[in-house]
This record gives structure tokens, C-alpha cells and sequence, in this order.
């Protein structure tokens, strides 16, 4: 659970990191499935009666570029944790920042490819419930 509320300037003094741990996590998560369908068929040829030592050697590369990417959408994940930045939707970039507005708990909502912080939405709406600030 989140224990840091931001204000809209703070949320947007940490956009420039936030910015980039999204963009990883939405690169690393598009990639995840072509890595494992990768590991798969690397895995498959390897078994195969009269694999290759190239066959082998496919399967240890792929197996690390999985892993290596595993690492680093985790890593990115948690940094944004870290930051008590709240990831809604890896596939889109999609995070929000805890504040309060007229005393009331909300949520900053942004997207990737957003300049800026300029939407809110209560709690619970989600990004359906985004609103101007």
C-alpha cells in the first residue's frame, strides 16, 4: 500500500524518472511473449532426438535474453513501488500518483506519452473516471 502522497508539481518533478520506468515496463512486457514463445521452441529443438550443440547453444541464449528482460521489468516495477508510484496497466503506461484534492484522497492519473500530470480520477474510477484538473 502506497504511504507517499504527491502533489501535482511533485508528480511532475518525478515524471522525467517515472518516464522512463514505464516506458521499459510497457518495452519490457510487449517482448515477454516473443521471449517465452523464443525459450519454447529453443527448448523443443533441443530435446528433439538428434539436437545439435547449436540447438543447445539457441537455448541457453534464449533463456538469458527471457531472463534478462524478467529482470528488468521487475526491477523497473519495483522502482516505480519504491516511489509509491501506483502501476495500473504495463501494456499502456498507464500509473497514478496518491494526492488529495479539497481534502479528499484521489489519484493523479497519467499516461505515456503524456507531457504532463493533468488528470485526476476519485479513487476507484480508474482511468474511465479521468477527469481535467
Amino acid at each position: 500500500m502506497p504511504t507517499r502522497t504527491y502533489r501535482v508539481e511533485e508528480a511532475n518533478l518525478a515524471l522525467p524518472e517515472v518516464r522512463l520506468l514505464t516506458a521499459r515496463v510497457v518495452e519490457m512486457s510487449a517482448q515477454l511473449p516473443e521471449l517465452e514463445d523464443e525459450v519454447r521452441i529453443a527448448e523443443y529443438r533441443s530435446r528433439r532426438p538428434g539436437a545439435a550443440a547449436e540447438d543447445e547453444t539457441r537455448l541457453e541464449e534464449s533463456s538469458a535474453r527471457l531472463h534478462g528482460a524478467e529482470e528488468e521489468l521487475v526491477g523497473a516495477v519495483s522502482r516505480l513501488d519504491q516511489m509509491d508510484v501506483q502501476l495500473k496497466d504495463a501494456r499502456i503506461g498507464l500509473v497514478d500518483f496518491l494526492s488529495y484534492r479539497h481534502g479528499e484522497l484521489i489519484e493523479l492519473c497519467w499516461k505515456l506519452g503524456e507531457a504532463e500530470i493533468a488528470h485526476w480520477h476519485r479513487i476507484g474510477e480508474g482511468f474511465a473516471g479521468r477527469k481535467l484538473l
